[in-house]
């Protein structure tokens, strides 16, 4: 394993710990967001407008763009590791078992 593809999957981590953290730290909407698809409370709460965008919601923004350019690197670097690329040559080829004569 490269140096590169360890770094990668180490920032990956980081971002992806990162992102958690913020999603759970943001407010709920409020209202419940069931409850306006079926008509229960205003439903201007569904359509209405979002308001400001907080500092939470632009870095939400920003470490998902960051987790999926990164996924897609790892994924695009990693293609040429293969798990079972190894196995083939370490296992040696045998017969399959045959039955005992009956």
């Amino acid at each position: 394993m490269g140096i590169l593809f360890g770094l990668m999957i180490a920032f990956h981590i980081l971002v992806s710990s990162l992102l958690i953290v913020v999603i759970l730290l943001q407010p709920g909407r409020g209202g419940g967001g069931m409850g306006a698809v079926f008509g229960g409370g205003s439903s201007s709460s569904l359509f209405g407008g979002r308001g400001a965008a907080t500092i939470l919601s632009k870095a939400t923004g920003v470490l998902a763009a960051l987790f999926m350019i990164l996924s897609v690197a790892i994924a695009m670097s990693g293609s040429e590791h293969s798990v079972t690329s190894g196995a083939a040559e370490e296992a040696p080829l045998s017969a399959p078992a045959q039955p005992s004569g009956e």
